[in-house]
């Protein structure tokens, strides 16, 4: 059995751009803050805390969030800042920027689902029996005679599938795993299942 560890995305210079990304609806919040005429001092003045906040955060990232964790704490955080401001707008009247608030921190707690899920990475297992992906919703798995060929070539792992279909990954730490061995033993898996 032979294990791959895919190699991550860069996330905290996509989640600090993510995190810019919240600090600008917080201003745009900001500028549509009515109450009766006025500004509503106390939600605007959370709103500016928080978008300076965030956009702090975004900018020093790397100082601020050592690990994905911290960027995890802070999308919770701002997921319940968003439902705040709909719960706000929906006070007001304005149900439309409401839904779209809700629906916003909606799709906020499923990114964090997400990253929560690949926060120690995403591992490919490679035994005598079948192939396990991982997916967005689960592990794949791949039976060898759903397969025409499978080949480990400098950190690069390459699936042909018998429809046509070709998947490349990148893996990472690898080295411990000699790829002569490896696409030998893939060969000989191949040519069992497909008899």
């Amino acid at each position: 059995m032979y294990t791959f560890q895919i190699k991550q995305r860069n996330w905290p210079q996509i989640l600090s751009v993510f995190h810019i990304l919240i600090a600008l609806v917080f201003v745009f919040d900001l500028l549509h803050i009515h109450n009766e005429g006025r500004k509503d001092w106390l939600f605007s003045s959370i709103c500016v805390i928080a978008g300076l906040f965030l956009l702090l955060a975004g900018i020093f990232n790397k100082k601020i969030f050592r690990q994905l964790s911290g960027h995890l704490a802070l999308l919770l955080f701002e997921s319940i800042l968003i439902i705040s401001g709909a719960i706000y707008f929906w006070s007001k009247g304005a149900s439309l920027v409401s839904v779209s608030h809700a629906i916003l921190a909606g799709a906020i707690v499923l990114f964090w689902i997400y990253l929560k899920k690949r926060e120690e990475g995403e591992k490919i297992v490679v035994s005598e029996k079948s192939i396990i992906l991982p997916g967005l919703s689960g592990d794949r798995i791949i039976e060898w005679s759903e397969l025409t060929n499978v080949v480990k070539k400098h950190d690069l792992l390459t699936f042909d599938f018998k429809n046509n279909r070709l998947l490349q990954v990148q893996v990472i730490n690898a080295d411990h795993i000699e790829e002569d061995e490896f696409n030998q033993f893939c060969q000989r898996e191949l040519t069992v299942q497909n008899k």
